[in-house]
């Protein structure tokens, strides 16, 4: 079971808002070279901000994977401007392409899809490609408008011979995510999945993201452990998740699940030392399926 585990983890991804970076005095000291390195477009960040961070991740030996939100681009034009941007200034290869939640869109782009029919992921050979999934459903999008985009990211991916995979929400189990792919595979097709975990954050800020970010049935019983004032302020951790998630895979190998991606709600550093030392082989696994660090 360790061994599942280590392979699940090893090969993480994890994020840094440009807030987070600016207290990073070198990510090398941190994470291993190539691991790719998420850079969100949160409503405080603008777009030099981010090309300017992809640089320096670049530079850094890191796999700079910026985001590129829909309805925080005003038109294909000014994505264009964008893209060239990343690619030529600082080595972009990867990106995370999601709508945003934005309720009102800058301009004329609102989805993912029109992101991806634009063509101009391929004319600046963006060739890994994550997409969002949403193991918890999605407040504002019915369940066949998700199946039918899933099924045309497939079809995008295959035409185009694009890698494309599919990054989850976060979520507090395990559970959600594995009932998703049961439910959703024929839509999820050949897409590869990667688990989003929270990183270690104290159960309050866990909490507070979660409600922002529409966690649903996961954050009830997340809830319900933390509930005294005095446990919100406890670190959390996800190790229960990955073991559920390592012991789901190990039982299904036709599982597309393939690896985790951590959101680090401000604590890179912290998330980043306990991923190492689950991927160097410094744990143990509870009876009760929990995972305890050496």
């Amino acid at each position: 079971m360790k061994v599942a585990v280590q392979s699940l983890v090893r090969n993480y991804s994890i994020e840094a808002t440009v807030i987070q970076a600016q207290r990073i005095a070198r990510f090398a000291g941190l994470v291993v070279p190539g691991t790719r390195v998420y850079i969100p477009h949160t409503p405080h960040t603008n777009f030099d901000q981010v090309v300017a961070l992809a640089g320096r991740l670049r530079r850094e030996g890191m796999e700079p994977v910026p985001h590129i939100v829909a309805r925080r681009i005003e038109n294909e034009p000014a994505l264009e401007t964008l893209l060239s941007r990343l690619t030529g200034e600082a080595g972009v290869r990867q990106a995370l392409i999601v709508a945003g939640d934005m309720a009102t869109p800058a301009g004329s782009l609102y989805n993912t899809l029109q992101i991806l029919e634009s063509g101009l992921l391929e004319k600046y050979k963006i060739q890994s490609i994550g997409v969002a999934g949403h193991p918890e459903g999605h407040p504002n999008v019915g369940d066949a408008i998700l199946r039918d985009a899933l099924r045309r990211k497939n079809d995008y991916g295959f035409d185009t011979g694009t890698n494309v995979y599919v990054v989850t929400q976060f979520t507090f189990s395990a559970n959600p995510i594995i009932a998703w792919e049961k439910a959703y595979g024929s839509d999820i097709g050949a897409l590869n999945i990667t688990a989003g975990l929270p990183g270690l954050a104290t159960a309050s800020t866990l909490l507070k993201y979660a409600m922002e970010c529409g966690v649903g049935a996961s954050l009830e019983a997340f809830s319900k452990r933390y509930a005294s004032i005095i446990k919100l302020l406890t670190i959390s951790t996800p190790g229960d998740i990955i073991v559920g998630l390592a012991r789901y895979k190990r039982k299904a190998p036709k599982s597309r699940l393939s690896g985790v991606h951590f959101f680090t709600f401000g604590g890179f550093q912290p998330t980043a030392e306990w991923a190492n030392k689950i991927v160097d082989g410094n744990f143990e696994i509870t009876e009760d399926g929990g995972l305890v660090i050496n």
